[in-house]
């Protein structure tokens, strides 16, 4: 069943997935044995479209701007010259 949450997971936005994807696993596999797993997968399905509403019907200005990536950040304790040199492959 964990497999097919995180299947569900991948109809979010990817800069939503990226930011919340870890805390919702996190909290299927608590409430996996104390209720059903099709409420939640439900959930899951409604949660996906309202991101994607919202992204769609926002202004303009606003719909541009998305939660930060966290895989483009440069991580802690990384220079620049280390991080943007262009034979380092992270």
């Amino acid at each position: 069943m964990r497999s097919a949450y995180r299947t569900l997971l991948r109809l979010y936005p990817a800069d939503y997935r990226t930011m919340f994807a870890a805390e919702m696993e996190r909290a299927f596999d608590q409430i996996a044995n104390e209720r059903s797993v099709l409420t939640e997968s439900i959930g899951v399905i409604t949660g996906a479209a309202a991101e994607w509403i919202a992204k769609w019907t926002t202004d303009p200005v606003v719909r541009g701007r998305t939660l930060p990536d966290i895989r483009m950040m440069r991580p802690p304790g990384i220079t620049r010259e280390v991080w943007f040199r262009s034979d380092q492959c992270l």
